[in-house]
């Protein structure tokens, strides 16, 4: 699914530097939960979004 989302015009790719032991605890607990990364984080984003800009956003997605 990652590849067609590259290639979406509707998707971007966000990323930052955060610490290592963080990284990895997010991404096991991703895989234990059979969740892709980018799902969490783009419930994540919305809602820290959402806490300072009530409008609604797009929710392309979900």
């Amino acid at each position: 699914m990652a590849a067609s989302k590259r290639k979406d015009p509707e998707y971007q790719q966000v990323s930052g530097y955060v610490p290592k032991t963080l990284a990895l605890k997010f991404k096991g607990f991703c895989t234990m939960e059979e969740l892709e990364i980018s799902e969490v984080m783009t419930e994540l984003i919305a809602q820290w979004v959402e806490q300072r800009d009530p409008k609604p956003a797009t929710s392309k997605g979900k």
